[in-house]
């Protein structure tokens, strides 16, 4: 049986993995969010350095490459942030695959490759604070 806090970090998990709805003035909600993968600010214990792990589906994953430099933004401090990371790895095989909601093309399982972006260390910067990507400003 799972606990209570297990619940609340499953719920948290999947709220993260999806991106989130952005509503944004004159554009389509759904469309906004698939354009925006959010993750959470890590940091290594050996190094210090941070780094942020982000779900990209199969559909975007050609966008991404080893030592590819991309800018993470931090939404949410009170001064919005965007640091220029460096793509460190992209997973060769899906992490796991989800069952999209239905939409025009019907219901399908969407694969979700894992990459990781390091992120230089900065003094406004914490371990949990939410990174966002924006796969439309992404550029080979």
């Amino acid at each position: 049986m799972i606990s209570k806090w297990g619940l609340y970090s499953i719920i948290m998990l999947i709220i993260i993995l999806a991106g989130g709805l952005l509503i944004a003035k004159g554009t389509d909600a759904v469309s906004q969010a698939e354009n925006n993968k959010q993750g959470i600010l890590n940091t290594s214990q050996d190094t210090a350095a941070f780094y942020v792990d982000l779900y990209i589906p199969e559909s975007q994953i050609e966008q991404f490459h080893a030592d590819q430099k991309i800018n993470v933004h931090f939404p949410y401090l009170q001064q919005p942030l965007i640091k220029e990371g460096v793509v460190t790895s992209v997973a060769p095989s899906p992490q796991f695959a989800n069952l999209r909601m239905t939409r025009e093309r019907g219901q399908a399982d969407l694969s979700m490759y894992l990459i990781r972006i390091s992120v230089p260390t900065s003094k406004e910067l914490l371990p949990g604070m939410t990174a966002e990507v924006q796969l439309d400003q992404i550029t080979d």
